[in-house]
């Protein structure tokens, strides 16, 4: 390139020397050569060909003949370019590289043109990087600012350097030809055209990426106080690596201040500040930020209202409904402090104390202070209490809300007491017959008519209605028969019904009569067992009695007889002596009660 340059400037040189030699030709024709001389031949030297340097400049000389080869005096040629962006030329004939391509000039004498095409095509000499050290944020992607020039320092356009990194950890190159950061230090990029190359080195520099929250996030505290927990943070770039000397802010966004706001990060990349709660009760909310880094964590607190400046107040008119069943109308309560005004956003939470469930709502209250949950009372009737903690249950009471749990329709009737009793017939049972109307929980239901649906004896006429606790207390009088017997109770919409059976014994012994006794005796013993039986006012046999017999005459075998499940007991008479007439008399034990049966003689 060194000769080629040298050639083009002896060419420069020669054709210097040639316009000289046809100015002084012309010169002279203008003063006595030869006159009527016609313009034959246009010539230019040099006859250039490539020139590889912006900047570079040839220095072109026209030369006009007649036919005799004579120059031709006064001729002036012009000069002109046919891409002046590739090649300049002046009215002198010096030509100018000015960009990369081809282009010819073009001289005109009078009639006469001719050209020369000239290229200018840049040939790299040097690879150039203007820095003496180039620096890289971690993680970022670039091309450094290197170029390939040519003898004259001018950039080549669209010929690019490749780049190599001489350590693939701090730097490397990707398919695209960019040198991306990977981590903090230090290496070698080395620029290469063809066999051109040239060195420069790299710094890689940590720079904040990520914001790493530590400590202090979900605290609690009250209102316009301090957090137990200091707040603490950890400032990384993007391989991780913590980043020393960066400002943090702590700004919090609902009142409060954060000690100290701005805090930088030490050599693990920590920072810390204390934050004190604004005044208001409440989620509260603290950013931290770094400048130039996008994500910024937001920590929350919770600002518990302060104890005895809380006020909660049941909003809800008088709340009841059914045992077991929603309430139709959700359980209101407004939460402000001492002078009246609303406490939004405090977290409210709900327990049923005697069964059932509250579902809430919403976890916090209202602009207006208000929270609101739905309560599925208790299976049992009778009063219900719901509690609502407003707050910290630390620092705040509970507030209990009640409310009135009614039973529902009667669907049951239950035997509480009085089942399972004996007495004699036709007489009242010792015990009252205790029955309930219940629910579908087993309330007991107050207002409910029972009619009687079958059964002996006497208990109540028509219908009866169950007290406040959902009771009916009745006398039952047995029936005239003995054994079991059975009292049907019934709902009067014939929903339910209830049987009380009861055991019935006979009275005591009223009447004792000999069953077919002979009208006649015979002449030793009588031909079949006499037999007698004991009954009770209603005529029934009773059992178990002791029958004793005492013969006017004779013997009775046994003496003493115990009835059976008929009532009846039998003995044998055998007669003695035959006097006129024969009597045997029979007496229930433990009574006055006898009965004398008289044979006459046959």
């Amino acid at each position: 390139m060194v000769g080629s340059l040298r050639l083009i400037g002896g060419s420069i040189s020669a054709g210097a020397a040639l316009v000289s030699i046809l100015s002084y030709t012309t010169s002279r024709a203008a003063e006595g050569g030869p006159a009527g001389a016609r313009a034959h031949r246009l010539a230019l030297a040099p006859a250039p060909d490539t020139v590889t340097a912006l900047g570079d400049s040839i220095q072109l000389a026209a030369l006009v003949t007649d036919e005799s080869g004579a120059a031709v005096a006064g001729a002036a040629p012009t000069w002109t370019s046919t891409d002046p962006q590739v090649l300049a030329v002046d009215r002198a004939g010096t030509a100018v590289a000015v960009g990369p391509g081809v282009a010819t000039i073009l001289v005109h004498a009078g009639a006469l043109e001719t050209r020369a095409r000239i290229v200018v095509r840049q040939r790299p000499a040097a690879v150039v990087v203007d820095d003496t050290l180039l620096r890289l944020d971690e993680g970022i992607r670039a091309r450094p600012p290197a170029r390939v020039v040519d003898a004259r320092g001018q950039a080549i356009v669209g010929l690019e350097p490749s780049w190599n990194s001489g350590d693939p950890a701090v730097a490397m190159v990707d398919s695209l030809g960019r040198v991306e950061a990977v981590s903090p230090g230090r290496t070698i990029l080395t620029a290469v055209a063809g066999t051109l190359q040239t060195r420069v080195p790299l710094e890689v520099t940590p720079v904040p990426a990520s914001i790493t929250v530590l400590a202090g996030e979900n605290q609690r505290s009250p209102a316009a106080a301090a957090l137990p927990t200091a707040l603490g943070a950890q400032v990384v770039s993007r391989s991780g690596r913590p980043v020393a000397g960066v400002p943090v802010r702590f700004e919090p966004a609902s009142g409060g201040r954060a000690d100290p706001a701005v805090d930088t990060s030490d050599a693990q990349g920590m920072v810390q500040s204390a934050w004190t709660l604004g005044d208001t009760p409440g989620r509260q909310r603290l950013t931290i930020s770094v400048e130039g880094v996008a994500g910024t964590p937001t920590l929350t607190a919770e600002a518990d209202p302060v104890a005895g400046n809380a006020v909660v107040t049941l909003v809800s008119e008088e709340l009841g409904g059914v045992a077991g069943d929603t309430l139709n109308v959700p359980v209101v309560v407004r939460l402000g402090d001492s002078l009246g005004r609303a406490l939004a956003d405090v977290p409210v939470g709900w327990s049923a104390a005697d069964g059932g469930a509250m579902s809430p709502l919403a976890a916090r209250t209202d602009s207006l202070g208000e929270a609101r949950a739905v309560w599925r009372l208790g299976p049992r009737a009778g009063r219900q209490r719901a509690r609502i903690q407003a707050g910290n249950a630390r620092t705040l009471p509970v507030f209990v809300a009640t409310a009135t749990a009614r039973p529902g329709e009667a669907v049951g009737l239950v035997v509480r007491s009085g089942a399972g009793q004996s007495g004699t017939v036709g007489s009242a049972l010792v015990r009252p017959i205790v029955v309930r109307a219940v629910d579908r929980l087993g309330n007991g239901v107050p207002g409910a008519r029972l009619t009687r649906a079958g059964g002996p004896g006497a208990a109540f006429d028509g219908e009866v209605t169950t007290d406040s606790g959902g009771q009916v207390k009745l006398r039952w009088t047995l029936g005239r028969e003995p054994g079991t017997q059975r009292l049907t109770l019934r709902l009067a919409d014939d929903t339910a019904s209830a049987t009380v059976t009861a055991r019935a014994t006979p009275g005591a012994p009223a009447a004792l009569a000999f069953v077919s006794p002979p009208a006649t005796r015979s002449a030793k013993a009588l031909a079949a067992p006499l037999m007698v039986e004991v009954t009770d006012p209603f005529g029934n046999p009773i059992p178990g009695r002791t029958i004793s017999f005492r013969p006017s005459s004779g013997r009775v075998s046994p003496a003493r007889v115990v009835t059976d499940p008929h009532g009846r007991a039998q003995v044998r008479w055998t007669l003695g002596p035959k006097p006129a007439k024969v009597s045997l008399a029979a007496t229930v034990g433990g009574t006055k009660l006898s009965r004398t049966l008289t044979l006459p003689r046959p």
